[in-house]
């Protein structure tokens, strides 16, 4: 019986040892590092910025970097966003990116960006100010604050245009009984004259079908749209059917936008005839009113 009793003390004993040891064991490597925030410090050639939108490209973006840094690598992963603080520029007048030092790396950069966009019209002086978001995991952050002034409001002046006569006409003609012509292979110029009648140059003049283009850059004034047939391969089919054309335009970033259709353009129409589509007012530079012939 004792030496029953001393087997099973003996045991016991062992797996308290086994058990120990493994408890200890969880505790050592990587979970035994004392992990401490690190401090982030954001940095740009200036804080006080200064955008001339109308020198930026039409649809090109200006690009401000900002970079966020640290003393010594860590093993997370720091994501630290930009966001706006302050200020009248709404968000389709810029972009803020989100710099992420990486594990094992010292600093990220990312780039504010200020866009050239037509979506608004006239907006005016506009003001940003930028800043970290708040809460930023696995670090402490140093105050940063970014001031961006958007001055010289870049404005559309262009106004496009759409030209479409597409369409097609089956007629009896002997044998075989029916043909079927298609209005595209009739060649349409869009042109654009000034009040006495000078034609000042091409709007759409592409042989396509239909025909697209623009203008800007005027004074203001009184202009004429006119439609001018370069060929006609149905004048001389004894045809009078109508060959409507749609006229469709736009601004970017205004409330100018439009469609009409007029129906003077037909099969018996001849090379060289100009029709008169519509009349565009232009004033203050930039503002146009379209009116049908």
């Amino acid at each position: 019986m004792k030496k029953i009793n001393k087997m099973l003390f003996l045991v016991a004993l062992s797996v308290g040892i086994f058990t120990t040891s493994c408890s200890e064991d969880d505790y050592t490597g990587a979970s035994m590092i004392n992990y401490s925030s690190p401090t982030v410090t954001l940095s740009t050639a200036s804080t006080n910025v200064v955008v001339d939108e109308s020198a930026i490209p039409e649809d090109g973006e200006f690009l401000i970097p900002v970079t966020a840094s640290i003393s010594e690598p860590v093993l997370a992963d720091i994501h630290i966003p930009l966001v706006q603080t302050g200020g009248t520029a709404d968000a389709h007048d810029f972009d803020l990116g989100t710099m992420i030092i990486t594990s094992g790396t010292t600093s990220a950069t990312t780039n504010i960006v200020i866009y050239n966009t037509c979506d608004t019209g006239v907006e005016g002086n506009e003001t940003l100010t930028v800043s970290f978001a708040d809460n930023i995991a696995n670090a402490k952050m140093t105050p940063f604050s970014m001031d961006i002034s958007i001055e010289n409001d870049w404005v559309n002046d262009v106004i496009e245009f759409e030209f479409d006569w597409s369409g097609e006409l089956t007629y009896t003609a002997g044998v075989p009984a029916e043909v079927t012509i298609d209005f595209c292979d009739a060649d349409i110029d869009f042109a654009l004259a000034d009040n006495g009648g000078n034609v000042l140059g091409y709007i759409a003049a592409t042989a396509s079908c239909p025909e697209a283009g623009g203008f800007s850059g005027l004074p203001d004034g009184t202009y004429f749209i006119l439609a001018e047939v370069y060929d006609n391969p149905f004048s001389g089919l004894g045809l009078t059917d109508a060959m409507p054309i749609t006229t469709t335009y736009s601004q970017c970033g205004f409330d100018t936008a439009g469609s009409f259709v007029n129906s003077v353009l037909n099969t018996a129409t001849i090379s060289g005839d100009v029709i008169p589509l519509a009349t565009v007012e232009i004033s203050g530079g930039y503002n146009y009113t379209v009116t049908p012939w």
